[in-house]
């Protein structure tokens, strides 16, 4: 993967659905139900950057591979770089040969401006538009490339046969010096797919952007502001430079494409698509038309690290060209760019890699709506939130398990409210919504059973009409929560007011505790009288006991002196005896 998703950053805003042209974004489920990530799909991405542009989380990460330089370096290997011409609009330097010195002391031995190719391809161009009156499209930038290949296979045979101006560079550097590792900077993300092509013979080894440079350079202390500015080696391209802001394609190859019929220049993707597609309709398409898939050109590529508005970053190229430019002071001599490389090795092909998305047949994309809520035409809002156009286009992403059916956000919105809405109609206890002022808003069917009062005929009316507004008021002054026991008409509440700032509401809870307090004083009446009655027998016992004890009293006596008589009776009968003891 060129460009990748980190899961934690993803907030399932589907900006990045939105945003891409293409619609090459996969929404897939986390590890948790509720969680939804965008990823990119590889085969379907056109890799204009527009993901990495608009993610507000900073989820889209691209491949880092700053790691393969560093090994061919540590390895003893001759390294050339091949800088994009977008670097003196892109890098935010006062000077922007200061980059120069810093390539070399990362160890680069041989540091090129990517518009020596330029110059190359533009002449490419030139000569194909002289040998044929047929109509071509530029093929110089990657995703242009990528987009007619895999969305309009139809308008391949308008591309213009030829390598990309860093394939073209990379190309003559191999044969100029053999054995070199050539690596491409730039702000480009596409160029890491474009050097991966296998028809175009590794002409490229590696393609790092403006970012991992950056990086690069100050993870070894590098700190290029300080630095001298230093010079490319030769040759030297000349208008060329331009090639990184729309029209310069036009201008190198001598068709000025301003305010002319026959040749155009147009940048962004949604303009490119346009184009292409007066292509395919033979609508009168201009004899050469530039498409660069960054609006405004490479200088607007998704890593130019310049945070200048579009036409200070285009003055700057402008101002850089002319102060590079032959004639100016340089000593350069004149450069026969047809004689660089051989004609054939600028010529490539292209072929077809249809993007294709199957259709669902009515019943299923009955179904697909269903499940997002799209129960008749009235529901199929075509709002865009998320991200496709229509409801029917999303529902055709579902079917294909690009989308998922809860990223219908007026859906979900219904649904949370409906659900919320059932909650609260369903609570047994009472809930009321007011104003900071007092002023009902809402009320549930608890509510209303507490109250007294229907939910149309208290809402707008002051709360005090219906109870005591002690606590709405003190929850109001207050800014926080307020609890306590309260009375309205023959129910004992336990109430509690919320505060909610960011709406400013008050949310007031009423539990029913009229049963339980009411079982409570049952309770203790049943005590009281238990206890009541308990000290009522305890008072008898006492009395019986205290008369059971005078009578049992008398009769010991009487009962000693029964038994004194009979033993003294029975002591005389016996012979010896004696009188007892008494």
């Amino acid at each position: 993967m060129i460009i990748e998703t980190e899961r934690t950053k993803c907030r399932d805003c589907y900006k990045c659905v939105r945003a891409c042209p293409v619609k090459a974004i996969r929404v897939v489920r986390g590890r948790l139900v509720h969680e939804l990530h965008a990823t990119v799909v590889e085969d379907a991405c056109i890799h204009d950057g527009t993901c990495l542009r608009e993610c507000p989380q900073g989820a889209k990460r691209v491949k880092e591979e700053t790691h393969l330089v560093k090994a061919m370096l540590k390895n003893g290997e001759k390294v050339a770089v091949s800088l994009a011409p977008s670097f003196a609009a892109s890098l935010s330097m006062d000077n922007p040969l200061r980059i120069v010195t810093a390539l070399r002391q990362l160890g680069v031995e041989i540091v090129q401006e990517t518009a020596l190719g330029a110059e190359m391809v533009a002449i490419a161009h030139q000569k194909i538009l002289n040998a044929s009156r047929k109509p071509i499209i530029s093929s110089a930038c990657p995703s242009v490339v990528s987009l007619i290949e895999k969305y309009f296979p139809e308008a391949i045979e308008y591309l213009a046969p030829l390598v990309s101006p860093a394939i073209a560079h990379g190309k003559y550097l191999k044969r100029t010096y053999p054995g070199v590792k050539v690596v491409f900077i730039g702000p480009c993300v596409a160029k890491k797919a474009e050097i991966a092509r296998p028809d175009l013979g590794q002409a490229v080894d590696v393609a790092l952007t403006f970012q991992e440079l950056m990086n690069w350079l100050r993870d070894e202390g590098i700190d290029e502001k300080t630095l001298h500015p230093g010079r490319f080696d030769g040759p030297r391209p000349n208008l060329a430079r331009l090639f990184a802001a729309d029209g310069g394609l036009l201008l190198t190859a001598g068709k000025d494409g301003y305010l002319r019929r026959e040749t155009i220049a147009a940048s962004g993707v949604e303009n490119c698509i346009e184009m292409i597609k007066h292509y395919i309709a033979e609508d009168q398409p201009p004899m050469l038309v530039e498409l660069l898939a960054c609006p405004g050109g490479c200088i607007s590529g998704p890593f130019s690290l310049s945070e200048r508005v579009l036409y200070e970053r285009r003055a700057e190229l402008i101002a850089y060209a002319e102060s590079e430019a032959p004639g100016n002071g340089n000593g350069d001599e004149p450069v026969d760019y047809e004689a660089l490389l051989p004609p054939d090795e600028l010529y490539c092909t292209f072929r077809a890699q249809k993007v294709s998305m199957r259709k669902p047949s009515l019943q299923e994309m009955a179904e697909i709506l269903e499940r997002m809520g799209k129960f008749s035409q009235d529901d199929e809002l075509d709002c865009g939130a998320c991200g496709y156009s229509s409801c029917r286009e999303k529902a055709i992403a579902v079917f294909n398990d690009m989308a998922d059916p809860e990223m219908c956000i007026p859906y979900m919105r219904q649904r949370a409210e409906s659900m919320a809405n059932v909650v609260v109609e369903a609570s047994p206890n009472g809930v009321i919504v007011t104003s900071r002022g007092g002023t009902v808003i809402d009320i549930n069917q608890s509510a209303e059973r507490i109250l007294g009062v229907l939910r149309k005929n208290s809402v707008g009316q002051p709360i005090e009409n219906f109870m005591d507004p002690s606590m709405f008021h003190a929850a109001a002054k207050t800014r926080n929560a307020v609890s306590g026991e309260s009375v309205i008409g023959d129910f004992i509440v336990q109430q509690q007011t919320l505060y909610l700032s960011a709406q400013q509401l008050l949310v007031t809870i009423l539990d029913d505790v009229t049963k339980s307090r009411k079982e409570a004083e049952r309770q203790v009446k049943v005590v009281e009288e238990a206890v009541a009655k308990a000290q009522q027998v305890i008072e008898k016992q006492m009395s019986v006991a205290q008369k059971i004890a005078g009578l049992l009293g008398e009769t010991t006596a009487e009962t000693k002196l029964s038994l004194t008589g009979l033993m003294s009776v029975m002591s005389e009968g016996k012979p010896g005896g004696h009188e007892p003891q008494s």
